[in-house]
């Protein structure tokens, strides 16, 4: 019986010390978004380390170009989507992430395609600005969808991003 107890706690013990393992702040690996604790829909690349994403949280601007996060909210759906700058440069989100981005200063197109719908916005901007755009949307079970770029104030966009999780860290020059 007491070998059985000692046994016992022995695994315990293991067991608890994996969950003590640090998390590897510089790792890069792909983000999966999770709905009600499952994955739901996983990047096809590495995202940037947590401590990357930490640092891009701080919406700090870049003296030499225009920063532009793209911010996709939570509800819209568990399936990726497609951004493009200028018509180019397509980079895949999934729900709950965020791109950031390092533009020239000047006009840029940023695109997006939901459902068979595009959605277009342009920005413009000067070299040090940091601008947001929020995707928002739903979908529902028996097919119906509705996105759309949100009308959220950059404070407000910056509450939502601070939720999410870093996925691309590009310049677009």
């Amino acid at each position: 019986m007491k070998a059985l107890i000692g046994t016992s706690l022995a695994v315990a013990i293991l067991a608890l010390t994996g969950c003590a393992t640090p998390v590897d702040r510089t790792a890069e690996s792909p983000y999966c978004h999770k709905h009600r604790g499952i994955a739901a829909a996983c990047t096809k690349e590495n995202a940037p380390s947590l401590s990357k994403d930490q640092e891009a949280k701080q919406f700090v601007s870049d003296p030499s170009t225009l920063t532009l996060y793209v911010v996709r909210y939570w509800g819209d759906g568990d399936h990726p989507l497609e951004v493009s700058i200028n018509s180019e440069a397509a980079m895949e989100t999934v729900p709950n992430s965020m791109i950031r981005l390092r533009l020239k200063p000047g006009n840029h197109k940023v695109s997006f395609v939901a459902a068979g719908k595009a959605y277009e916005r342009t920005i413009d901007g000067s070299a040090g600005d940091v601008k947001l755009l929020g995707i928002t949307g739903t979908d529902w079970a028996w097919g119906s969808s509705s996105h759309g770029w949100s009308d959220d104030s950059d404070e407000e966009a910056k509450k939502k991003a601070r939720q999410t999780r870093l996925i691309k860290d590009v310049s677009v020059m």
